[in-house]
């Protein structure tokens, strides 16, 4: 019985996630959007930085061949990086423009920000989607929104991904 119940809040996260992702193509693609407070938050945008979500998201680094254990990670999303805020209070920008490579796969749940320091980080969970979203749109253009083949389970509708740290 415990089991259903996981797997129903698992899959009614992962139906929020996908419609906050959603959302946010339209916002991308001119629709209007909310109003993030980033001074209530504590972080600083640049002038002219757009905040569109705040994205919880776990976290893992490519390190000596292996992924380093998944770090809860509550983040600012932005039109130009993901501010990423550690359990420990830390901050740490993942600016889009840094980027030399990028995989998202929505139905697995994670997204993969290539750095090209030899350290990609892993975003997993139900955040996943809205950053992918998000780093399709910046990197290769709000059209991409309609033919990346990351983001079809967000056209079709679908649920299939887990939304854990695990991998």
């Amino acid at each position: 019985m415990r089991k259903g119940r996981q797997a129903t809040s698992v899959a009614g996260e992962t139906d929020i996630s996908y419609a906050d992702a959603r959302h946010l193509a339209l916002e991308l693609a001119g629709s209007a959007g909310p109003h993030l407070d980033a001074m209530t938050a504590g972080v600083v945008l640049e002038p002219g930085e757009v905040g569109r979500r705040f994205v919880g998201a776990w976290l893992r680094l490519w390190l000596d061949g292996c992924w380093s254990p998944a770090r809860w990670t509550e983040s600012l999303l932005s039109d130009r990086r993901l501010l990423v805020r550690f359990d420990t209070g830390e901050l740490v920008s993942l600016w889009w423009e840094g980027l030399v490579g990028f995989t998202a796969d929505v139905d697995a749940g994670h997204v993969v920000l290539d750095f090209g320091d030899g350290r990609p980080r892993l975003l997993s969970g139900a955040g996943a989607a809205v950053v992918a979203v998000a780093g399709v749109a910046r990197l290769y253009g709000v059209d991409a929104l309609l033919t990346h083949p990351a983001l079809a389970p967000l056209r079709r509708g679908g649920v299939a991904h887990r939304s854990t740290g695990e991998l």
